[in-house]
């Protein structure tokens, strides 16, 4: 486990900062260090922490949209308003990006090829998660600095290319020597300079933006994830994460958990969610609750039931039938003990569970199957079944529970009776605040036969007239600052990105 003690250590003045020579002569900062001095070492344990605030920022707004979560207030986020997630935007570009910039020029400069490796590979990770929620981003003019304030923006087709190509060109660094001398160690705050690791990092994410083209072409995205999966994770221990300490707090604990305890309240799991792992969605046979559920939330010491939040009922698990009656609350909260919202809890940008499932995916399409259908390969099968015993050890889950979840019927239905809603609802589950949740709802235009139990919410967003949302709005400050190019590619938030062929 990582600490990050790097963090906050430096700060970097870049070129994209004005210059004060103007009005301070050549006065120098004795807290800021001159970008001449800067080494990789020092630059990437803050494009790390960076990236996995972007995912952070990003999963707030977005698994409100998917359902992983509930609002306490009304309209927003949760009622599919826009948003605009101007946290995540800053984190990737003002600063993931511009770091990651950065620690390859200097790494070019120095042969340091790991280095450049894992820069690229977290350049495509900043780029996708940036086109997947606003469609046509920034990029290949996005870091000039001074000499353009304007960049133009690129189409997602291209920017998917561009993430590819990333993927491939770290990939091959990579595997390269390096005998600059310049080695990778407690820097990288995720994998600890262990560059096989950051290899099946990379093919995870090759076969995550492959499975993301499947209504592009079905047949290519198929071969682009099974081609990419024996390269990748074979174990939880190979996760792509973050992980926070006592110290640093993760981000789901001091944005949510804190200021919930105090009583300033956010968000909590939504119903949709709940409901998949207690057993109202689809009726267990032997067990009464998904063993997941009290290790992901916390309810009150008196509470018997797991109440999750209605989509737009502001915290109410229930509407009152009349104006005499008073809403049934919700009690499922983010608490300070839970696996994704402790203090020292990561932030999970990438999973062996979360493979197995898009394996299962590909398998179960490339056997002929769609959304209604029924059946499949006892491969896919097997795949969907490790994604869950997967996820459940990466949770704590007791080998008891675990055994008891895997046999029972609703669960252990057999090759011959696996269904895309079986395998959806446990990546659902599985990727709990992580936004990939919307980019699978979008893929499968929120098919309630693939998504069980979904619904739009209370009080939708009238400006999208009984449709589902389908991006975010580009932030004020961007339109603000950029205000043409962005005009040039801005579209309502109900309008599909590129891949997205509803």
């Amino acid at each position: 486990m990582k600490v990050l003690k790097y963090i906050f250590s430096i700060t970097v003045a870049t070129s994209l900062l004005v210059s004060c020579d103007d009005y301070l002569g050549d006065n120098v900062d004795p807290n800021k260090e001159l970008p001449e001095n800067v080494t990789e070492a020092d630059l990437l344990p803050t494009a790390i922490y960076n990236s996995s605030s972007a995912h952070y920022s990003i999963a707030l707004s977005i698994c409100q949209y998917s359902q992983h979560l509930a609002s306490y207030f009304e309209p927003g986020a949760d009622t599919q308003e826009e948003v605009q997630i101007t946290g995540g935007w800053s984190n990737i570009y003002l600063q993931a990006l511009a770091d990651l910039d950065q620690v390859v020029t200097i790494a070019e400069s120095n042969e340091a090829g790991h280095y450049i490796g894992v820069a690229k590979i977290l350049q495509a990770f900043n780029l996708g998660l940036a086109t997947d929620q606003w469609g046509d981003v920034p990029f290949s003019t996005a870091l000039e600095g001074e000499a353009n304030f304007r960049p133009s923006y690129d189409s997602q087709e291209s920017v998917y290319g561009q993430i590819n190509a990333l993927l491939n060109e770290g990939i091959t660094f990579l595997e390269g020597a390096d005998s600059s001398g310049f080695s990778i160690g407690e820097d990288d705050l995720i994998y600890g300079g262990d560059i096989t690791k950051w290899i099946k990092a990379a093919y995870f994410l090759k076969a995550k933006y492959a499975l993301h083209l499947s209504e592009v072409d079905q047949n290519v995205a198929i071969e682009g994830v099974l081609s990419s999966v024996s390269n990748s994770f074979s174990s939880n221990e190979d996760d792509f994460q973050l992980v926070y300490n006592e110290r640093n707090f993760n981000p789901w604990n001091s944005g949510v958990v804190l200021p919930n305890n105090t009583g300033n309240f956010s968000v909590l799991l939504s119903d949709q969610l709940v409901s998949l792992m207690n057993g109202t969605s689809i009726p267990f046979a032997s067990i009464e609750l998904d063993p997941r559920l009290p290790l992901i939330t916390t309810i009150g010491e008196d509470d018997i039931e797991y109440l999750g939040g209605l989509n737009g009922g502001a915290g109410s698990y229930e509407l009152a039938a009349t104006e005499d009656d008073d809403n049934i609350s919700a009690n499922t909260d983010l608490g300070a003990d839970n696996f994704y919202s402790s203090q020292s809890a990561p932030i999970i940008m990438g999973s062996y569970s979360e493979l197995k499932f898009m394996e299962a995916e590909a398998l179960f399409l490339q056997n002929g199957g769609d959304a209604t259908s029924v059946g499949t390969s006892a491969d896919a099968y097997n795949a969907y079944l490790e994604g869950i015993g997967a996820n459940m050890d990466k949770l704590g889950v007791t080998p008891a529970d675990k055994a008891a979840y895997l046999s029972d019927a609703s669960i252990a239905v057999g090759a011959d009776n696996l269904t895309m809603a079986l395998v959806m609802r446990e990546k659902f589950i599985a990727t709990f605040l992580n936004p990939e949740s919307f980019v699978d709802l979008r893929r499968y235009d929120f098919d309630p036969n693939v998504f069980i139990g979904l619904e739009l919410p209370v009080g939708h967003n009238e400006v999208l007239n009984g449709q589902w949302v389908r991006r975010a709005q580009y932030p004020t400050s961007e339109q603000t600052r950029n205000g043409e190019q962005v005009e040039a590619v801005t579209k309502g938030i109900g309008d599909p990105v590129w891949w997205d062929r509803d």
